[in-house]
């Protein structure tokens, strides 16, 4: 069961288009350059690291935020994307349904430093 007004944020999901520059690297600080794959989630956001347990699962070392919500909403979340929260971007470590029934899916993240 949620707690009432646990999903308070809204969260985009981006993926990078493969857009290149003129010596072939990938043009990952082009904002232009990724495209939003999902739009406004409601989510829990949580802060944490890497030794915590959240949910009766480790977060992976490189962890900093997890985000809790509705499955469907976020299903096409892959590692490879990026999340924008209240103007903070964040890489995308790891998205899975941690009971596997498709009802509520976790997503960790690294706060990007740029």
């Amino acid at each position: 069961m949620r707690r009432a007004g646990a999903e308070r944020h809204r969260a985009k999901f981006t993926q990078h288009d493969g857009t290149q520059d003129s010596h072939g690297t990938p043009t990952y600080r082009v904002p232009g350059d990724w495209d939003t794959v999902v739009a406004a989630w409601p989510c829990e956001l949580l802060t944490s690291t890497g030794t915590e347990t959240l949910r009766g699962k480790q977060v992976q070392a490189t962890t900093t935020h997890v985000l809790f919500g509705e499955y469907h909403g976020a299903k096409l979340v892959e590692p490879d994307m990026r999340a924008v929260i209240d103007n903070v971007t964040y890489g995308v470590v790891a998205a899975f349904d941690p009971m596997g029934n498709s009802r509520e899916i976790r997503i960790e993240l690294k706060r990007d430093v740029e």
